[in-house]
C-alpha cells in the first residue's frame, strides 16, 4: 500500500519556496511552516475559514485589537522599505512644477505610522498563539503584493489538486476502492465508506453503510442537488463541482458516471469540523472512485445497478447520452419490445401498513424505487397477445408470492396503478407519472383494499385528483347529495344507495331494479322521492352527470367506494 505524500491544501513551506516569497523573512513560529493554508484573506473583520493566511501592509495592524489570530495558519505583513517617521504631503490638485513647490505649506510633512510599534505588537500576539509571522519587503504597491500572494496560493492549490487527483486515481487502479478508502480515511483522520447507488457497501474503514432511515432522503437530496447544479452549469457555462451534502453525522459526495449517480462516498464528521476542508478531499476521492465503478460497468451487479439508476433517471424525466440510452435499452430488452408498461405498486399488510417491495418482481420486469413508490417497468410484445390487465394480473400474483417472504406479508394486499403504454423509453416519464397518479387515485377510492387501476380508466377522476383539496369540491358535494344523505340518516331510508346503483347501471330502471332486488315501480317511487328531496329533475342528463361526479368526489375524499362520511 502506497501512502500519499500529497496534501490538497498548500502549506506555508510551499508558498515560501515560490518567487513571490523570495525576499520573505520568517519572524516567529518557524517550526509551523508545514501548516496547511485554506485561503488567503486581507483582514480579520470578515468571517474566514480556520487555517487562513492573513496578508496586509503593516500599518493596517496599528492600534487594532488582533482577535482570532490563533485561527490563522500564518500572518504575512508587507513592511515599507523606509523607516522614516515622517512622510511628504501630496501637492494640491491643479498645481504642477515650481508652482506646486512654491504653494506647499511649511513644514510639508505629516506623522507616519509607527511601523516598529505595530510590528512589535503583532509579533507579540503571534508568539503567544504560535502562529508564523512572515515579513515581506514593500517593493511596489502593497495591494499588488497582496494579490501576488493570493495568486501564488491559487497556483499552488491547483498544482496540489492535480497531484492529488493523479495519486488517488493511480491508487484506485492499483489497490481498488479498499486502497482509496484507507488512504482518504487516513488523510482525513475520519471513518470513511463507499457505497453503490443502491447502498451496497463497496469499501469502508471504521464505518458502516448509510442507515436505512436516511437512504431515501439522501438519494432524493443528492439527485435534486446534482440536477440543479447540472442545470446551472448548462445555463451559465460554469465548471462542474461535485456537490457535498451533510446527512446526519455524515458528509456525502456522489460518485458520477456522466450525469448518473452510481454511488456515494461518505465521511463521518464532528460538530466543529471544517466541512469545506473535508469536502475538498471527498471530491477528488469521488472522481477517483469513478474509475472502479466504470470498470465494473459492463459486468456483475454494479452494471445492473448502474442500468437501474439510468432507468430511474429516465422515469423522472431526465435525459441520457445516446450511448447510455442504447446500453440501457439493450440491457432491458426495450429495443426489441413493441411497447413498455409502467406500474406503480404498493403492498399493505393486514393492518394497512406498507411493506417494502425492493428486490422483488425481477423475473417479470425491472423494479426501482422512486419517491418512495415501487415502480416496475415491463417490456411488452404484441405477439404475447396479452392485455395490460393480464400483465398486471400476473405481476400481482408474483408480488403476492414474493412478499410472503417478508414479515407480515402472508396476507398482503397488492395495489397497482398502470400508466398508458409507452412506445419508447422517451415516453417513460409520462407513463410513470400516469401510473403514480392512478395508484394515488386508486388508494383514495379503495383505501387499503387490493386493486388494479389504469390511468386510462380513471375518466374524470384524474381531473378531480388535480383539485381534490380545493374547497369548492366539498361545497359541490354538500349542494348536490348531502340533503339526500341527511334524509337517509334521519329516516333510516336507503335512497342514497339506491341512487348509486341507478347511476352505476347507466340510469336504466330495469337493470337497476334487478341489481337492488326490488320491483321497478318501487325504484321509480324512490327516484321520485330523491327528485323531491334534492329539488331536481331526476331524468335530466345534466342532473345525472352532477350526481355521478358528486359521488366520485365523495368516494375519493372518504377513500372507500360507497362509504358515507
Amino acid at each position: 500500500m502506497v501512502h500519499s505524500q500529497f496534501a490538497y491544501q498548500p502549506t506555508l513551506r510551499q508558498l515560501l519556496s515560490s518567487e513571490a516569497f523570495a525576499e520573505a523573512q520568517v519572524l516567529c513560529a518557524e517550526g509551523r511552516i508545514d501548516t496547511a493554508i485554506t485561503q488567503v484573506i486581507s483582514n480579520l473583520g470578515s468571517p474566514f475559514r480556520s487555517g487562513s493566511l492573513l496578508v496586509n501592509k503593516i500599518e493596517a495592524f496599528e492600534g487594532k485589537q488582533l482577535k482570532n489570530v490563533a485561527e490563522l495558519s500564518s500572518v504575512v505583513v508587507i513592511k515599507p522599505l523606509s523607516d522614516s517617521s515622517m512622510r511628504p504631503v501630496k501637492a494640491s490638485r491643479g498645481l504642477s512644477g515650481l508652482d506646486a513647490v512654491a504653494k506647499l505649506p511649511v513644514p510639508a510633512l505629516a506623522p507616519a505610522p509607527n511601523y516598529e510599534l505595530a510590528l512589535k505588537q503583532l509579533l507579540k500576539v503571534c508568539h503567544e498563539v504560535d502562529v508564523p509571522l512572515i515579513s515581506l519587503p514593500g517593493f511596489g504597491d502593497p495591494a499588488q503584493i497582496a494579490d501576488e500572494v493570493r495568486f501564488t496560493f491559487l497556483r499552488q492549490l491547483k498544482l496540489n489538486s492535480t497531484r492529488l487527483h493523479t495519486f488517488l486515481m493511480n491508487l484506485v487502479v492499483e489497490d481498488g476502492l479498499e486502497g482509496l478508502t484507507e488512504e482518504v480515511s487516513n488523510q482525513l483522520n475520519r471513518p470513511l465508506s463507499i457505497e453503490s447507488a443502491q447502498f451496497t457497501l463497496m469499501a469502508a474503514k471504521n464505518m458502516g453503510g448509510t442507515p436505512a432511515s436516511q437512504q431515501r432522503s439522501l438519494a432524493d437530496e443528492v439527485y435534486k442537488t446534482v440536477r440543479k447544479q447540472l442545470k446551472v452549469e448548462s445555463a451559465d457555462g460554469k465548471d462542474w463541482i461535485i456537490p457535498t451534502l451533510k446527512v446526519g453525522r455524515r458528509l456525502v459526495a456522489p460518485v458520477m458516471l456522466g450525469e448518473n449517480i452510481v454511488g456515494y462516498i461518505s465521511s463521518m464528521i464532528r460538530p466543529n469540523d471544517d466541512m469545506e476542508a473535508i469536502a475538498e478531499l471527498l471530491r477528488p476521492a469521488a472522481l477517483a472512485a469513478m474509475i472502479e465503478f466504470h470498470q465494473n460497468r459492463q459486468t456483475g451487479p454494479m452494471f445492473a445497478a448502474t442500468q437501474k439508476n439510468m432507468l430511474k433517471d429516465v422515469l423522472l424525466g431526465g435525459s441520457l447520452a445516446a450511448s447510455d440510452q442504447e446500453r440501457m435499452d439493450q440491457h432491458y430488452g426495450f429495443d426489441l419490445a413493441d411497447g413498455i408498461l409502467v406500474f406503480a405498486c404498493s403492498a399493505l399488510n393486514a393492518q394497512g401498513q406498507s411493506l417494502a417491495l425492493d428486490g422483488l418482481a425481477e423475473t417479470i420486469g425491472v423494479m426501482t424505487e422512486i419517491e418512495g413508490t415501487a415502480t416496475i417497468v415491463v417490456p411488452y410484445l404484441n405477439k404475447s397477445g396479452k392485455t395490460w390487465q393480464q400483465v398486471s394480473e400476473s405481476l400481482q400474483k408474483e408480488l403476492k408470492e414474493l412478499v410472503k417472504q417478508k414479515p407480515g406479508g402472508a396476507d398482503a394486499r397488492i395495489q397497482l396503478g398502470a400508466g398508458r403504454m409507452a412506445e419508447t423509453t422517451l415516453d417513460l416519464a409520462d407513463s410513470y407519472r400516469e401510473a403514480r397518479q392512478a395508484l394515488i387515485v386508486g388508494s383514495m377510492m379503495h383505501g387499503d383494499k387490493e386493486f388494479t387501476i389504469g390511468y386510462g380508466d380513471l375518466g374524470v377522476k384524474r381531473l378531480l385528483y388535480l383539485m381534490i383539496d380545493h374547497p369548492e369540491l366539498e361545497r359541490f358535494c354538500e349542494e348536490i347529495i348531502e340533503p339526500l344523505e341527511s334524509y337517509d340518516e334521519e329516516w333510516e331510508s336507503e335512497l342514497t344507495p339506491s341512487l348509486r346503483v341507478y347511476l352505476a347501471e347507466g340510469a336504466n330502471l330495469n337493470s337497476a331494479a334487478r341489481a337492488l332486488f326490488i320491483h321497478r315501480h318501487t325504484l321509480r317511487y324512490r327516484l321520485e322521492q330523491i327528485a323531491e328531496i334534492l329539488k331536481v329533475d331526476i331524468d335530466s342528463q345534466e342532473v345525472l352527470l352532477n350526481l355521478q361526479i358528486a359521488f366520485q368526489i365523495r368516494d375519493m375524499m372518504t377513500g372507500s367506494t360507497g362509504k358515507s362520511r
